[in-house]
């Protein structure tokens, strides 16, 4: 029984550090501004003034080292704080059955609940979600709430939107392209425009909602891309974004097959197809549930 607690114990533990690592820095891009460099400039100097790393000036410039000369011209990205949600747990099982009963158990005591997949090592666990909520202290209140009716496990998770490079559903399509940079060739088909950074095929794919100019569906080929910024391996994947929700054998090139991983949070869907050789990203997909 201690070992059985332990495991579980465990197993809860690497569904919160996969929260955790779930999307990266969290970040999402607003409005942002271009300087000159000055003499005496430098990305130190630079990242005090502005409340910014010096990594993610490197990156969003895509500078190669962290020199920079008096002329040169530097975006100044405004990251704004994604705001969170409080997902409450009420209970994670290796059975779904056991989940199911832990559902009904609650809504007898007027709790209402879902149960969500996550998959961790290979295993589909079965996690009990009693809500998502925007402010922490209602989150808080769930919880004791649950173990005033015995679910003393009962804890809650710090959720952000899912994203691709810090892109969410909603982002602009102009900073998409300030951060991707000027592809080479754009083609549009209504409100869908394929991206080519290299002449082999599209980098980007980009549906957008012609009211605002936002994304609404995002698809990233990291193959056909000349940043380095995008995930291109399995384990890079599972590292940024943690376990996911499912996964999926899928056919691909004929007779192959090519594994699908996952995630979805708040209507919101990310797959990631990893190639036929267990290893590579094809491509990352995000958009809308309905």
């Amino acid at each position: 029984m201690k070992k059985l607690k332990r495991f579980m114990q465990v197993v809860l533990c690497t569904m919160l550090m996969g929260t955790f690592f779930y999307f990266g820095n969290g970040k999402a891009f607003a409005e942002e501004q271009s300087i000159t460099i000055k003499k005496g400039d430098t990305l130190y100097s630079l990242s005090k003034k502005y409340n910014i790393s010096i990594e993610d000036l490197m990156e969003y410039n895509q500078l190669k080292s962290n020199k920079i000369i008096a002329g040169q011209t530097v975006i100044i990205p405004d990251f704004e704080q994604t705001k969170p949600m409080y997902v409450v747990v009420a209970g994670s099982f290796s059975k779904k059955s056991n989940a199911d009963k832990r559902v009904s158990f609650l809504k007898k005591n007027g709790i209402e609940s879902i149960v969500v997949n996550k998959v961790i090592n290979g295993k589909t666990y079965y996690r009990v979600q009693a809500g998502a909520f925007s402010e922490k202290s209602k989150a808080e209140k769930m919880v004791n709430k649950l173990k005033n009716n015995s679910i003393k496990d009962a804890f809650f998770l710090t959720e952000k939107p899912l994203h691709i490079n810090g892109f969410t559903i909603g982002t602009s399509y102009n900073l998409l392209v300030q951060k991707f940079g000027q592809p080479l060739k754009t083609e549009d088909d209504k409100n869908t425009k394929s991206l080519y950074y290299k002449n082999e095929g599209a980098g980007v794919r980009v549906t957008i909602n012609s009211a605002n100019n936002s994304i609404e569906q995002l698809q990233v080929y990291p193959e056909f891309l000349k940043t380095t910024s995008i995930p291109t391996v399995k384990n890079k994947i599972l590292n940024v974004y943690g376990n996911p929700n499912e996964v999926k054998i899928v056919s691909c090139y004929e007779s192959a097959t090519c594994e699908q991983i996952i995630y979805s949070f708040n209507k919101n869907q990310l797959t990631v197809q990893i190639d036929r050789n267990g290893k590579t990203v094809q491509y990352l997909d995000l958009r809308k549930t309905k």
